[in-house]
């Protein structure tokens, strides 16, 4: 299967991570999609570092059902998507199933730039001091089965509406964790990344942050 049509997008196979811009040592940010026995769907905003052309290593934290259904049955997607709101969708609750395709009977993000099915090799406990979640998880290292790219060359480019949107979200996962001793900076500095974000964002990256900073109040009575 070199080539497969997936939401009315044309996708090629390719050999390598290099072949998504994944280079050895790098951090990425992706949507990793899995599901369970049940075969119910779920999606996460998970950083993969690429380990070389073939395995990926990534750190699984709190991601509630992502990590059970990675450590249960080992099989997950990783994919390449620009979009802010599914980053934001997926971080504060679960992703509508209008979001999702499917690939070999496995669930992927729709429009993805690319993705790449893989499976677990290794696995090992982690525990690191101040960190999200007091540190505790895993750390998962993957070998990569199919490698994907669009057909269409899609060309986003990042501004700093978008970085406003992902750096919000990595607040807002460790705002009681490793952000609780200065939550009212933080806060402060989250706002004004919303007024950046309405001055040069677009619908989707202004609708994001509205999501977030609502998230917050919701779960946090005392902000302002």
């Amino acid at each position: 299967m070199n080539q497969v049509t997936l939401n009315n997008k044309d996708y090629k196979k390719v050999a390598g991570l290099e072949s998504l811009n994944m280079f050895k040592g790098q951090l990425y940010e992706t949507i990793v999609t899995t599901q369970n026995g049940e075969l119910v769907k779920n999606a996460a905003p998970i950083g993969v570092i690429c380990k070389d052309s073939n395995h990926v290593v990534i750190h699984l934290d709190n991601c509630v059902h992502t990590h059970l259904n990675i450590l249960e049955n080992g099989e997950l997607i990783v994919n390449i998507t620009k979009n802010p709101l599914v980053f934001t969708i997926s971080t504060l609750g679960e992703l509508d199933d209008k979001y999702f395709d499917e690939f070999k009977g496995f669930p992927m993000i729709k429009d993805s730039i690319g993705f790449f099915k893989a499976h677990v090799v290794k696995t090992r406990d982690k525990k690191r001091e101040n960190d999200y979640n007091d540190g505790i998880g895993n750390i998962v290292t993957c070998e990569v089965d199919d490698i994907y790219i669009s057909d269409y060359k899609e060309i986003v480019p990042l501004n700093r509406a978008m970085n406003a949107v992902i750096e919000s979200l990595i607040y807002y996962c460790r705002f009681d964790h490793k952000y609780s001793h200065m939550q009212k900076e933080i806060w402060i500095h989250m706002k004004e990344l919303n007024r950046v974000c309405h001055k040069v964002g677009n619908e989707s990256e202004k609708k994001s942050m509205e999501l977030i900073l609502a998230k917050m109040k919701e779960t946090h009575d005392y902000l302002e």
